[in-house]
């Protein structure tokens, strides 16, 4: 049987965690290559956003080999702040796609609006491999959110001295991480 094309895989990466790593994995035993978008490329230093787009690329690219590497193509994506467009927004920047793939509620109702099937990736210990929960780890130096990121991902986030920068971010006002 044929090894169908290209998916896609949207997810913001703050930061990139073990699920991340594994759904991705997943997808390049199917598929020849995978079309990463990195969403909300525009956003960082903010609570839901305290990393660079620049910087998540590189934490994600830390982790995969030279082989994996090359059958991964990325994508920053900017918000257009409009569910109604945001899937012609994603598929202007994007090469053609074979699949989707997502576990967002948001990102397969609109794919869905638009008739794509965006089938789902099976979860890897999904709770406390959260963005949101590991970004709360960090600023409250609870250094065991090093358990549910990539080795490589948090060698480079040590590197940008991110737990800091939330902490930061926390105490200037900001409610959520």
């Amino acid at each position: 049987m044929k090894m169908p094309k290209r998916a896609l895989f949207v997810g913001r990466f703050q930061p990139f965690h073990h699920g991340h790593l594994y759904a991705i994995k997943k997808l390049l035993k199917k598929f020849k290559e995978v079309v990463v978008v990195i969403g909300s490329s525009e956003d960082s230093f903010s609570p839901e956003n305290p990393f660079t787009c620049g910087e998540r690329l590189e934490m994600i690219r830390a982790c995969f080999n030279k082989s994996e590497l090359s059958r991964l193509i990325f994508v920053p994506v900017p918000d257009v702040n409009d569910n109604r467009v945001w899937v012609d927004h994603v598929f202007m920047h994007i090469p053609t796609i074979d699949a989707v793939y997502s576990n967002n509620q948001l990102v397969k109702m609109l794919f869905s609006k638009h008739g794509i099937l965006v089938s789902a990736i099976e979860f890897f210990d999904r709770g406390p491999k959260e963005g949101s929960n590991v970004r709360r780890m960090m600023a409250d130096g609870d250094r065991s959110w090093t358990k549910h990121v990539p080795k490589n991902a948090v060698e480079y986030l040590d590197a940008v001295e991110a737990e800091q920068r939330i902490k930061k971010i926390v105490r200037m006002g900001a409610r959520h991480v």
